[in-house]
């Protein structure tokens, strides 16, 4: 097969398609170009993805290297890889035109060493993110000249804000996630399993194009909504209790990402609907504030407020109230109180505030969690799983 072709014709796994390729190669040498820096030197698999359009292999939910992309300027990436198969895989689909094989990770320092040297960066400035500590300290032994940086601020440049293709992908992310959602709703009911309910959101999430889960999806009822248990468990939903749902997809390496809170069965108790309520007035007042312009801090903030004026502020969530979306899962900047940054136009944000009672584990919890693109004058929000009533009134 000829190397040369549109690698979109080979129809590689989850691909963007050959203009977002060409779109991103463009901003990651602009940001290499402003950044002071001769070269990146990236580790993680969503970063590695992100500028090669390489799928990577199985994108397991284990911390185990696997690949690393060099990015020189006015160069394309070079990718340095462990597995095999890749052998084909990268020739086949991808325009990766430098792929080198890794040896065991303890001597990656000397393959990415070499990379260094044969694109005459050996001695210069190179922003990473996380290089594994062997890895520095046989570059740092081998290359004393080397210089090696943080790249989150490039890496926050290239992705916070979006291109409109990228716009169009988070919305598809999404639209999966929204079918996940309700798929988890509809199973929702007494006497099933916290781990049926993820198997549920799971299997519509699949069937509609999501590649894998971004995270396990959380179904959390009863005692367990009331610390925000972060997975689905082998609980066995009761009567009468809350249960928070968070659910993600992948669709093309792009993320949807929303929640809710819904009531097994029954009607809420006056607690109950408390804090939904609160919780709720805390989204819908958060989304008012987002416009370019306004500060991470000040919607964070107004949240709490909000949730505070309800009479629940001692059992706000103590994290942040949002984050950015889109490549990977808690893109940042985050919407937080200890984060300082303004909101741009084409930001994709989730905003997700909750009010959890672990002293009450009767009563449970809520959090609900919309998706928001920020529009010029103010924001579209893309989700559209629907509140529970239930709760609401």
């Amino acid at each position: 097969m000829d190397k040369k072709i549109s690698f979109e014709k080979q129809s590689p796994s989850f691909y963007c398609g050959d203009e977002l390729h060409a779109i991103k190669q463009a901003k990651l040498q602009k940001a290499l170009e402003a950044s002071g820096f001769d070269a990146f030197l990236f580790f993680k698999a969503e970063a590695v993805r992100y500028v090669t359009d390489f799928y990577v292999k199985g994108f397991r939910p284990f911390l185990e290297p696997e690949y690393v992309a060099l990015v020189v300027k006015g160069k394309p990436p070079v990718v340095g890889y462990i597995s095999g198969s890749d052998d084909l895989r990268i020739r086949f689909k991808s325009d990766i035109e430098d792929a080198r094989r890794l040896p065991h990770v303890s001597k990656w320092h000397e393959t990415i060493e070499k990379m260094l040297s044969d694109y005459g960066v050996a001695s210069g400035r190179v922003a990473t993110d996380v290089m594994p500590h062997m890895v520095f300290r046989g570059l740092s032994q081998a290359l004393p000249a080397l210089e090696i940086g943080d790249v989150t601020p490039m890496w926050l440049q290239l992705t916070a804000v979006k291109h409109p293709l990228e716009i169009e992908l988070i919305r598809n992310a999404v639209r999966v996630a929204d079918l996940g959602a309700l798929a988890a709703i509809q199973a929702v009911r007494p006497g099933v399993s916290e781990h049926s309910i993820s198997a549920a959101a799971v299997t519509a999430m699949r069937m509609a194009g999501s590649e894998f889960e971004p995270f396990i999806p959380l179904v959390a009822s009863g005692p367990n909504a009331s610390m925000f248990e972060r997975i689905a468990t082998e609980k066995i939903i009761g009567e009468n209790e809350t249960v928070i749902l968070d659910i993600g997809a992948v669709v093309k390496g792009y993320t949807g990402d929303l929640g809710r809170t819904v009531l097994s069965s029954g009607t809420a108790t006056e607690t109950q609907r408390a804090i939904y309520r609160a919780t709720y007035e805390a989204l819908q007042e958060a989304k008012k504030m987002i416009r370019p312009g306004v500060t991470g801090k000040a919607v964070d903030a107004r949240a709490r407020e909000v949730i505070a004026d309800h009479g629940w502020g001692d059992y706000v969530y103590t994290g942040n109230t949002g984050h950015q979306l889109g490549y990977g899962l808690h893109g940042e900047p985050l919407v937080d109180r200890r984060v300082d940054f303004v909101v741009e136009e084409n930001m994709v944000m989730c905003l997700e505030p909750r009010v959890v009672l672990p002293d009450q584990p009767h009563v449970g919890g809520a959090h609900l969690e919309d998706v928001v693109v920020v529009t010029a004058d103010g924001y579209e929000q893309i989700n559209t799983t629907p509140h529970d009533e239930r709760l609401l009134g």
